[in-house]
């Protein structure tokens, strides 16, 4: 029976999630809240698919996709997310992910998306943004893929509205870290302001 490590500090998604799973689908599914206990859980488990969020709370989901890769190579990853697929689903695909799925569509593909997963295909949205494509006028995707996934992680954060000092807190950097990057992300994007380049990409920020 495949085993899936399922990701979300919304213990509602979660509980969702493990029903239909393994009602619909017959997995084994495990479930946390704590992104902090992921690296741990998979050690112990060793799941055949982690479902995971990107916007966990003090703890960049790119970043822990990462690190799951690189530790764990053969376990697939998929990306379960409120973000939009137009600006972060090619992200994912470059950091590591085989798939990626928005949360608008849930409980009507997760069972389906998991099984091709576990067949060995990959799975993302057939307009996901080449991020290797740099043309001289940016729109607001090719925007975003120009940045780190450090710059996209905290300039999410600044369009939620939190201060440097708590983007600091919620990453383990320094205020003056959180500073550089803003400085870098207005830099890339050419705005003159943080609400200016909001304006442009129409992004939106952590999901609480």
């Amino acid at each position: 029976m495949p085993v899936i490590l399922i990701v979300d500090d919304h213990p509602a998604i979660c509980f969702a999630l493990k029903a239909t799973l393994e009602t619909e689908e017959h997995f084994h599914v495990t479930t946390t809240t704590d992104g902090g206990q992921v690296m741990a859980l998979t050690r112990e488990l060793n799941p055949d698919l982690v479902i995971l969020d990107i916007a966990l709370l003090k703890l960049d989901g790119l970043d822990l996709l990462s690190r799951i890769k690189h530790a764990y190579p053969a376990t697939r990853v998929l990306i379960l997310t409120g973000q939009p697929p137009e600006l972060y689903a090619a992200r994912s695909r470059q950091a590591g992910a085989d798939g990626f799925l928005s949360k608008q569509h849930l409980l009507t593909s997760i069972g389906a998306v998991c099984r091709l997963l576990l067949d060995g295909y990959c799975c993302f949205p057939s307009h996901s943004v080449d991020l290797r494509q740099q043309p001289t006028h940016l729109n607001g995707e090719q925007l975003l893929a120009r940045m780190s996934d450090r710059e996209v992680t905290v300039l999410r954060y600044l369009a939620a509205g939190k201060s440097n000092k708590e983007i600091g807190e919620l990453l383990l950097l320094s205020n003056k870290t959180i500073s550089t990057y803003k400085a870098r992300i207005l830099e890339k994007s050419g705005a003159e302001t943080l609400s200016e380049l909001l304006a442009r990409l129409d992004i939106v920020g952590d999901e609480e």
